[in-house]
């Protein structure tokens, strides 16, 4: 009698050495418990690896503060080896011995509890990425019917189907939310050579329009620094000489900071739609 149930909210991030690229995710945090969600009595952010606070330390917290039920929230953009393998293995919500022993290795710190955890999906359930895809490309935007926009992504080529209709979604969404006619879209791997990778794109999309507009899909990274690191923003003089009018735009937007409200806005009615059907 008198016993009530305690809900958390635990959203969970890849994480990265860098600590510029783990504040943005880590501000969510604080953002949400501005406006704390009915039904919920404690929300965190979790890091996966490289820095903390570790899911495992998070789940610890929580069982400090009572909390009887978790609603784990994936924050990657699509279905991958992380969100549907790793993660699960560390809550223990799953029981993959090969995965476990590649978690161990890497130093990950498995969870051991008796709260009840109940694993969210990723963000590419709703029009959330193309929101965030189309917002900066407005801003980019001056003249539309001469310009071109290139969408770049980066993810787990064992999901290539999610990706394949994210990118196209994208450029759907882009078309039909502006007056821009022409798109497209590539994903490219970590730790390749970019140039190599989207030359044949910008030289393509420079041969129809003036202006070319590249925009990322990446969580807390953006295409103007890959772009700056790969040496592209001074090996643009192919384009440049057949089409001397032409401008490479790299955005320096990721999903976060610059779409965090509307990240939160997300989280809040995943949350809710969790809370009501649970």
């Amino acid at each position: 009698m008198g016993y009530s149930i305690k809900t958390a909210l635990v959203i969970i991030a890849h994480g990265a050495p860098s600590a510029k690229w783990n504040a943005p995710v880590l501000d969510l945090e604080k953002k949400l418990n501005l406006n704390p969600i009915p039904g919920i009595s404690y929300t965190r952010v979790a890091l996966m690896e490289f820095s903390e606070p570790h899911i495992n330390t998070v789940i610890n917290d929580c069982e400090k503060q009572g909390i009887d039920t978790v609603f784990a929230l994936p924050l990657f953009i699509a279905p991958s080896s992380h969100s549907e393998e790793d993660i699960p293995n560390i809550l223990g919500l799953k029981y993959n011995p090969n995965t476990r022993k590649s978690l161990k290795e890497e130093g990950a710190k498995l969870v051991n509890t008796k709260i009840h955890i109940i694993l969210g999906p990723t963000l590419s359930y709703g029009d959330i990425i193309y929101q965030t895809v189309l917002q900066p490309i407005k801003k980019m935007s001056v003249n539309p019917s001469d310009e071109a926009v290139l969408i770049l992504a980066h993810g787990d080529p064992e999901y290539i189907g999610f990706w394949n209709e994210l990118l196209k979604g994208s450029e759907d969404y882009v078309k039909k939310n502006t007056s821009i006619n022409y798109t497209d879209a590539k994903l490219v791997a970590m730790g390749v050579d970019l140039s190599k990778e989207i030359m044949p794109l910008l030289q393509k999309a420079a041969a129809k329009k003036k202006r070319i507009l590249v925009q990322g899909i990446y969580l807390s990274s953006n295409v103007y620094d890959m772009a700056k690191m790969s040496g592209m923003l001074e090996n643009q003089s192919g384009l440049s000489k057949s089409h001397p009018s032409e401008k490479v735009l790299y955005s320096q937007s990721a999903m976060l900071p610059e779409c965090s409200d509307a990240i939160c806005q997300w989280i809040v009615q995943v949350t809710q739609g969790w809370l009501q059907n649970k």
